[in-house]
Order: C-alpha cells, then structure tokens, then sequence
C-alpha cells in the first residue's frame, strides 16, 4: 500500500471510529511481546500458528492484525471462522469487539454477536463470520486472510479447505492464521507443524502486558489471580495444557481411546425411530448434567443435546428439560445418580427415573470398548459438536470443562498401577455417559437373552 493510500486509510479510520490512527495501525496500545508481534513479519508464510497456554494474548494479537490489514488494505477479504459458529459469539468476537474496535464503534453496532455474518469498514473491507459446522455461505467465497479460532477443534479436511479458499487477492498476501492451546502430541495440526507446512510460534504468559508487568519484571494484579491462581489451580493434562503450554497427554488416561476427531461429529437428523433417553448427574457446585442419547438400529449411541450448568437448582433444570425435551421425542426413562432428592425432583414435574447402574470398574470398561473403532472403520459411541445448549461461563473463564466432551482427554486413574479407581475430579458427564452405556447394554443384553430363549422355546415346539 503506498503512503498516500496509507495516509488516506487512516484519516479515514479516524474519522469513522474516532480513534487515532496508531491505535488502527499498530501494536503500540497493546503493548504484545514475543511471537505475538511477528504476524506483520510473516506475510510470506501461507500458514500460521500461534501456540500457548490459556491468556498468551494470541487471539488479540491475531484480531489486531486483522483489523490492521482490513484498514490497510480497501476492499480485503477476511474470515473469522470455528468449528462451530455459535462458540465465536462469548468468545473471539467479545474481544474483537470489546478490545480492538470498540463497542461504540460504527462496524460492529446494531447487530447482536450471536448474529454477525460480517463486519463492513467503511473502504470496502470485510470481515466475514462463520462456522464450519455450516459451511455453505462462507466457503462458497474467496478469502486474503482466514483466522481459524481454536484450529485444534478443526480436522484436517476444515483446515485444508480453508486453505482452498484462501485465494483472494486483493491483499497482496494470502494466510491462513490459526490459535490454540496444545493438544495432543499426536494431533494433526502440531504434526502439520513438525512437517513444516505450518508456521508455528510459541507464546507465553509473560508475552501478555495484562499479566505480566516489563518494567517492574513481576506479575500484574491480574496475572496473580489469573495465572498464579485459577490457572494453578488446574490439575492433571488440563494444568499442563492451559498452565504450561505442554503438547501431552494424561498420565494415567482411562480412556486413552478417545480421540475428539473421531467421536466428536457434526449434528444430523436423528431418525423418529430410534431408541432415545436421557442421563442426569446431580450437582449444583460442581456441574448439574442432563445428557439426550440416541440408540441407532446398530447399538451406536449419540449424546445429542447435553445441560452443563452449575449453580442452578434441580427444579429448574427439571423445567428446562422438559422445554428442551420435543413432542416427537419418545424417550424410555432418565438415568440418575443416586439422588432421592433430586429424583423426587424431577418425577414432580412428570420426569420419570431409573436409578443408574454404578459399578464404576465395570462401566468404564464398557465405555472403553464403545469408543474403540471396529471393522467397519466407526466407533460405537459418538457426541454431537454441538450437544451442549448452554455455556456456562463461570467453568470457561476457569478453563475447567464445560461439557462432558472436554472431560475425556483429562480423565485420569488416581493409581496408574493398579487402576481400581478414577480421580473423582471433573467426571460428571464422563459419569453420565458411563450410566448411558451401562443402560444401552443391559437392555441389548437381555433382548440378546430373549431371541435365545425365543429360538430355543421355538425349536423344542417344532421338535415335538
């Protein structure tokens, strides 16, 4: 962009957003450190990723960077994108909005997060939002610059169309950009990164003003109650991830079968025939979970539609049930923990209940065996991306799971010798989903029993 086209950019930012024109072409109000500064270094790169654990600051600083190169660049192209869209709305669009436009700011007023298709800038430019759980609108585009929010959600299938339609060319550089916290050592993306067909940059705590003060080389206010506190706070995979940065796995995993790209599907429509129940785990503290399954005629299970919510008495979660619950939806019974209370609960607004099969060493196994993939290539236990219909906000901003999903990967042996017993920490939809495999196979068990008994009952009358 010559100086001239420059300098008619940012009169013009600032007389639309009435910011300075430094605060639109810079880094200089966020003050960013270490790899999240070098994005404007790296447009030779066609693939970057911006690495860390949780508050680095490198979803702000990728958001900076693309308002910078939407204002730079008249008439630019630009996608925003996640595996699901409505997970942008309380997440990368608040700061983008909050933090880099400004909530006053013309570009993003009059039209509520959850709603967002794009943001127009006065020059031409637009930032498109999506979600690759639906695609149709936004890839049937071309693209100068893709931000892909926590790209580990994505398979590689997402990342390489994105990469496709990274081909507009009014920006005089194409990039797709992408941010997370480590996953797996084995993922696909940290593996695309040791090929080298990704950039990857590391960032740190102390890369991140917010918490981490420069001058007087200590921990802001904020850093000590975020990183010191709720971070260290964290247990297991999840410290290693969040706290420390660490592509690992759990020591001591239970279900070391688990693998999020093969159990974790899109949504479909479940068939009215299916078999269907639900699954309630008590708690108010500690997360209250209401899980929808569905049996197809094969015996694979889907969590369709999950409650995770803490703080919020049984009475309402029972109304909330049956708001969600559809008139087409036939479903045998709820599963529950052995809760009388609760229980009682739930059958005063005509919600019937089975008390849950606990033997814990049991179930886990027959969970285990679910989540193995068999001849035919598919496992036989699946949840729906977007299972879950509520964030809970409080579990989010303390990096604990927010649904049953992210329970998994850290749900751990408290003797990884003798492996007799889990450690009853963030277990509450992997409990569930227990009660739900332990219910699926007791029922096809004893239909098994009684086509055999049937068969034999049938022979001996022919015999006769």
């Amino acid at each position: 962009m010559s100086a001239t086209a420059q300098s008619l950019a940012a009169e013009l930012a600032e007389r639309v957003t009435g910011k300075p024109s430094h605060v639109l072409f810079s880094r200089q109000e966020w003050a960013l450190r270490g790899n999240n500064v070098r994005l404007r270094e790296l447009t030779d790169q066609a693939e970057v990723l911006l690495v860390g654990a949780a508050g680095t600051g490198k979803t702000l600083a990728i958001l900076d960077f693309l308002n910078w190169a939407a204002w730079t660049y008249p008439r630019a192209r630009i996608l925003i994108v996640r595996k699901v869209r409505a997970d942008l709305a309380d997440s990368v669009l608040v700061t983008f909005e909050r933090d880099i436009l400004g909530e006053d700011n013309p570009i993003c007023m009059n039209v509520q997060r959850l709603y967002r298709k794009v943001y127009v800038y006065p020059n031409g430019s637009e930032i498109t939002v999506g979600g690759m759980d639906r695609p149709g609108r936004i890839l049937s585009s071309e693209y100068d610059i893709i931000y892909a929010a926590e790209a580990v959600q994505l398979d590689l299938e997402d990342w390489e169309t994105l990469v496709m339609r990274n081909r507009s060319t009014v920006v005089p550089f194409q990039m797709v950009i992408g941010d997370t916290n480590p996953d797996r050592p084995d993922h696909w993306l940290k593996q695309r990164a040791d090929e080298g067909l990704v950039t990857l940059l590391n960032t740190y705590h102390k890369d991140n003003p917010k918490y981490w003060d420069e001058d007087s080389q200590d921990w802001t206010e904020q850093g000590r109650n975020y990183v010191l506190g709720k971070l260290h706070r964290l247990t297991g995979v999840r410290k290693a991830r969040f706290l420390d940065g660490k592509w690992v796995i759990a020591e001591g995993a239970i279900y070391d079968e688990w693998r999020e790209d093969v159990h974790v599907i899109d949504r479909f429509e479940i068939p009215h025939t299916w078999r269907k129940f639900r699954v309630v785990d008590f708690g108010y503290t500690h997360p209250f979970v209401c899980q929808w399954w569905a049996v197809d005629p094969d015996g694979r299970m889907y969590l369709y539609r999950e409650i995770y919510m803490t703080r919020r008495l049984v009475s309402d979660h029972a109304e909330q049930i049956k708001r969600l619950t559809g008139p087409m939806e036939k479903i045998e019974t709820t599963v529950c923990d052995h809760d009388a209370e609760g229980q009682a609960q739930l059958r005063a607004v005509g919600i019937p209940t089975t008390a849950a099969k606990k033997e814990v060493k049991t179930g886990i196994e027959k969970v285990s065996l679910r989540l193995r993939v068999q001849e035919d290539g598919r496992a036989r236990f699946f949840i729906f991306r977007d299972a879950l219909v509520e964030r809970d906000i409080d579990l989010e901003e303390q990096k604990l799971p927010v649904c049953t999903k992210d329970e998994f990967p850290g749900y751990v042996w408290a003797d990884n010798k003798k492996k007799e017993e889990p450690v009853k920490e963030e277990d509450h939809g992997v409990d569930g989903s227990r009660y739900a495999v332990m219910y699926v196979d007791e029922r096809q068990a004893a239909a098994a029993t009684a086509r055999t008994v049937g068969r034999r009952a049938g022979r001996s009358r022919r015999g006769r």
